[in-house]
């Protein structure tokens, strides 16, 4: 068991200064277990959020939002109701530091923790409007949005988090109803960022076909949206990168799958087919020709 006098910000810097730096594979093997320890206790909670709101060093900032996810996706139950809208006011604060979302690994932990909090937390009645409120202020927050809302119907599809059918029903209803507001902000977010940043565009596609597999987008949005026109052109291309041509393709084959349903996706069908047919044959041949596997 761990004790609360134990359960310190110092102790912790310490332990995992010894996880990932000491020679000797025994201590090595004892800061492992307190820290597992830790992350089983109650006071996780407020370590981890106190250690994030630190950011002391990256590799301690790291694990306690890998803790702060965990705790949230694991054990939501211990958290007393009460406490619910402080953690969530805090987690709003820790997406807006960027030099906390700076941090590649940081950044996803803290956008899943927020997701999950937003589908298990009833009291969080408009997560996509705060979160899209408290990031807006600046285009390098744009990573940290696409991450939160890329997160959130991945996190509703998943087995992983611990909600009720009930409640994983009522959440897949309210956030499938929300593709226009989605794709507005995906639409939006170039403009805020007019660098054409390849990460950010990847980001959106990712974005983009992750609410596609929550049906949140009707067939005539979808035929409409200047977003399916980027995935058919980068197919098209022979020159766009790797990332972006796989996060293309991704995007392509989960708006293929709504076809399946043809009575409500019959004309996206006729249309992809006409344009996979016609255009995308000769980037195939060429990708063949080059050896260019990931293509």
């Amino acid at each position: 068991m761990t004790s609360s006098s134990d359960v310190t910000p110092e102790n912790f810097v310490r332990a995992v200064q010894m996880l990932y730096h000491d020679q000797d594979a025994t201590r090595k093997k004892i800061a492992s277990e307190w820290l597992l320890n830790v992350q089983s206790s109650l006071y996780a909670w407020s370590l981890a959020d106190q250690l994030i709101r630190m950011n002391q060093n990256s590799e301690v900032t790291c694990l306690s939002a890998q803790i702060l996810r965990h705790k949230i996706q694991h054990n939501f139950d211990e958290l007393p109701v009460e406490h619910c809208k402080a953690l969530c006011d805090s987690l709003l604060d820790h997406l807006s530091r960027i030099e906390l979302t700076r941090n590649t690994t940081v950044r996803v932990q803290l956008a899943v923790a927020t997701a999950d909090l937003a589908l298990q937390y009833v009291g969080w009645e408009k997560p996509v409007e705060d979160v899209v409120e408290k990031l807006k202020t600046s285009s390098e927050h744009m990573l940290t949005l696409l991450e939160f809302l890329t997160a959130l119907p991945e996190e509703l599809n998943t087995s992983t988090i611990r909600i009720g059918e009930n409640r994983r029903q009522y959440c897949r209803e309210k956030y499938s109803n929300c593709g226009t507001q989605i794709h507005d902000i995906l639409i939006c977010l170039p403009q805020v960022n007019p660098s054409h940043n390849e990460l950010l565009f990847i980001g959106i596609l990712k974005c983009f076909a992750s609410w596609i597999t929550i049906r949140a987008f009707d067939e005539n949005l979808i035929l409409t949206s200047p977003l399916l026109n980027s995935v058919l052109d980068i197919l098209k291309s022979t020159h766009c990168s790797n990332e972006l041509h796989k996060s293309a393709c991704d995007c392509l084959c989960d708006i293929l799958e709504l076809c399946e349903d043809y009575q409500k996706y019959w004309s996206l069908a006729v249309y992809l087919k006409q344009q996979i047919t016609q255009y995308l044959c000769q980037p195939y041949s060429q990708a063949v020709i080059d050896e260019n596997l990931d293509k």
